[in-house]
């Protein structure tokens, strides 16, 4: 989940650390705050993330990013 999510923030720009090794495996001792995250990051977090979590946790596909994604762009408008 934490490398679908992680993926999804760097493609779309929304953080501003590397949390990738350069084999592209997660680093071990990712700490993520909010001083990592742009503005919008930040709301993503707060509104968009929460709603993708429960969807997971219903034993949704971790590799669907479409609830991402849409209420990325809700927030872009």
């Amino acid at each position: 989940m934490t490398t679908v999510l992680m993926n999804f923030l760097v493609e779309h720009k929304l953080i501003v650390i590397e949390p990738f090794h350069e084999d592209g495996s997660l680093k071990d001792d990712l700490e993520l705050r909010s001083s990592d995250l742009t503005d919008i990051g930040n709301v993503f977090f707060k509104e968009v993330f929460p709603k993708w979590s429960a969807y997971i946790d219903r034993g949704g596909d971790i590799q669907k990013t479409t609830i991402l994604l849409k209420g990325l762009n809700k927030l872009q408008i």
